[in-house]
């Protein structure tokens, strides 16, 4: 059963070929195209790969989820309702939103099916975790859903449970953070660095002072577009430190000066307060494991002082590093082709 996978980002397009969960081949395109209109481009140049590498069948191609409405967590077969939601109706513009239409292209050229699931949009928190102090404003999720279901379930196999089983509480450390409190299967909270929630990441602001970001909205020095790429893009360590480079960071962490490193120091410690913070959103139920994952993840700087913050928690902290995005997106399609998970529909 051979599965391609699409992974569209905005400086790179990432396709891998399984058979079945056998990871045959992967491949990544370094380009710096519009989240939107480089389509065509990249269809083009995965088109002209899988010609070189002479494939000629496909079961199915999956590509990453976009901006789409709040949906449950599952595996969708694209339609043309998707398709025309991401095209004119997306929630915010992102690369991501050339998935499934990269999918679909990619999968009528050989009479397959094309697929997404667990999209950043997935949204399964519970209604009253919405209720913010202000009723004109609910809190909503945007968040590294697909890799936190793949270390949730990767865990739960590791210790020979199910993933709805368990209750985990899990941390993704990229470019943005998400924090999720995963009970028995489903992600009832979720702090969304997307929307200014949150510790500071890389490149996102976090939770800043209501007053004072009010402040800055009335004061004629920004646009509302500058403000909201400082809340998601240009915040953090972009705007604290002028780099989110967090490998060069890592790479000269003793050349550092000190307050740099007090940031870095900050942003852990807001991180151990966003894992802690999840514990009463399970309600007295015991919580199995804390699960740290994504590329920061790799730091044992970061994460060691994690655990060192949270040791008075009585609660076990298993560290996933880097992000099994591909990997996930093969493992879905593949349960719902194999028919041990429902296929959603898109409506």
């Amino acid at each position: 059963m051979k599965i391609l996978v699409i992974n569209p980002g905005s400086t790179t397009t990432k396709i891998a070929l399984f058979n079945d969960q056998e990871k045959i081949w992967s491949y990544q395109f370094d380009h710096n195209l519009d989240h939107q209109t480089g389509l065509e481009q990249r269809l083009v140049l995965i088109q002209e790969y899988l010609q070189k590498n002479k494939i000629d069948q496909l079961e199915a191609v999956i590509g990453r989820g976009g901006m789409l409405p709040p949906l449950i967590s599952g595996t969708y077969e694209v339609n043309l309702k998707m398709l025309d939601d991401l095209a004119n109706r997306p929630l915010a513009v992102h690369a991501s939103n050339l998935g499934a239409p990269l999918a679909k292209a990619i999968a009528d050229r050989f009479k397959a099916k094309a697929y997404i699931a667990d999209p950043v949009t997935t949204d399964e928190i519970e209604p009253k975790h919405k209720i913010t102090g202000f009723k004109e404003i609910k809190r909503y999720a945007a968040w590294h859903c697909l890799n936190h279901k793949a270390v949730a379930r990767q865990y739960a196999a590791d210790i020979g449970r199910q993933y709805e089983d368990l209750n985990l509480i899990i941390g993704h450390l990229g470019g943005g953070f998400s924090f999720a409190a995963h009970k028995k299967g489903r992600a009832v909270n979720v702090i969304n660095a997307l929307a200014g929630e949150g510790v500071f990441t890389p490149e996102r602001s976090g939770a800043l002072p209501a007053a004072d970001l009010i402040k800055l909205c009335f004061s004629g020095k920004f646009k509302q577009e500058d403000l909201q790429k400082k809340v998601a893009g240009k915040g953090g360590l972009a705007d604290l430190l002028g780099t989110k480079d967090v490998a060069y960071l890592r790479q000269n962490y003793d050349r550092l000066d000190q307050f740099t490193k007090d940031v870095l120091e900050e942003m852990i410690f807001g991180i151990a307060r966003c894992l802690a913070s999840l514990v009463p959103d399970f309600e007295g139920e015991k919580i199995d494991q804390i699960l740290i994952t994504g590329g920061l993840a790799q730091w044992p700087l970061i994460t060691d002082k994690i655990k060192f913050l949270l040791n008075q928690v009585p609660i076990g902290i298993s560290v996933y590093p880097g992000e099994k995005e591909m990997e996930a997106l093969a493992a879905a399609v593949g349960r719902v082709l194999k028919g041990t998970e429902k296929l959603q529909k898109y409506t």
